[in-house]
C-alpha cells in the first residue's frame, strides 16, 4: 500500500496533518474485488477516490454499448475529483478495479466544507486537486492526439510514443483488449496490427513488452 504523502494528493502535507484530515472528513478505506463497479455513470458524486492498491480503469459506455476506456488508475492515482468542480449531478463515466483493489474515499463534503479554522493543509489539499485536475485534463488531451490518427497503425505508435523508455520499450499496463477499447477499434484489429508491426521489423513483442526495433521505420508511422 502506498504512503500517503507520496501522493499527489497530500502533496506538501505532513504525515500529522493527514491524520487530521482523515479523521475530520471520516475518509474511509474499501477492498474492491476485480470486475467490481466502484461507481456508475449515473451515481452522484460523493467521493473522491485515492487508489491504494491494484488497477482501475475509467470508462465510458456508448450508446452502441461499445466500451470507451478513459484512461487507466495506479496506486497514488485520484479518480472521481473531475467533478469536484464541475459541479455536475453525475459522475458521468465508470470505475471498474480490473484487480483486487483498494481505494481511500474522501467525502466530497469534507473537500468544500471549509471550516472557521481554514486549516493551511486544507487549503493546500485544494490546490492539489487543482494540480491532479490539470494533469487530467492532459491526459484527456493525449488520448484525443492518440484516437485522431489516420490508421490503427499510426495511432498505436503515437499511444507507444508517449509511453516509451530510454530503452524504446513499452511495457503494457492493460489487456489488449482494454487497449483496443482505449484505442477505439477492436481487438481482433489491434492483434492483426501488431503482428504486422513485428513482421514489418518495426517492433518486437514479447508478451506485456514492446520494443521498437527499427526507429527509422517507428517515425515513418506519422508520416502516414
Amino acid at each position: 500500500m502506498i504512503d500517503y504523502t507520496q501522493s499527489l494528493l497530500f502533496k506538501n502535507i505532513t504525515s500529522h496533518e493527514i491524520e487530521r484530515m482523515l479523521k475530520c472528513s471520516m475518509a474511509a478505506q474499501k477492498q474492491i474485488e476485480s470486475g467490481e463497479t466502484i461507481f456508475g455513470q449515473d451515481d452522484k458524486p460523493v467521493f473522491i477516490y485515492l487508489l491504494l492498491e491494484g488497477q482501475v480503469i475509467i470508462t465510458k459506455y456508448l450508446p452502441s454499448g461499445r466500451r470507451d476506456i478513459l484512461m487507466t488508475a495506479a496506486p497514488g492515482d485520484v479518480f472521481g475529483e473531475v467533478f469536484f468542480f464541475a459541479k455536475e449531478e453525475y459522475y458521468w463515466y465508470d470505475a471498474v478495479a480490473v484487480k483486487k483493489s483498494k481505494v481511500l474515499m474522501l467525502p466530497y463534503s469534507f473537500v468544500y466544507g471549509f471550516c472557521a479554522s481554514a486549516c493551511e493543509h486544507h487549503k493546500q489539499l485544494i490546490h492539489n486537486l487543482l494540480d491532479i485536475q490539470s494533469q487530467c485534463n492532459l491526459e484527456m488531451m493525449k488520448k484525443l492526439h492518440i484516437v485522431t490518427g489516420t490508421t490503427l497503425k499510426q495511432k498505436v505508435g503515437l499511444w507507444m510514443n508517449e509511453r516509451l523508455n530510454e530503452k524504446n520499450e513499452v511495457k503494457l499496463d492493460m489487456t489488449r483488449e482494454e487497449l483496443a477499447d482505449y484505442l477505439g477499434v477492436t481487438r481482433p484489429s489491434l492483434s492483426r496490427t501488431l503482428t504486422q508491426m513485428q513482421e514489418d521489423g518495426i517492433v518486437s513483442i514479447h508478451g506485456k513488452l514492446i520494443k521498437v526495433t527499427d526507429i527509422e521505420l517507428f517515425e515513418e508511422l506519422f508520416e502516414e
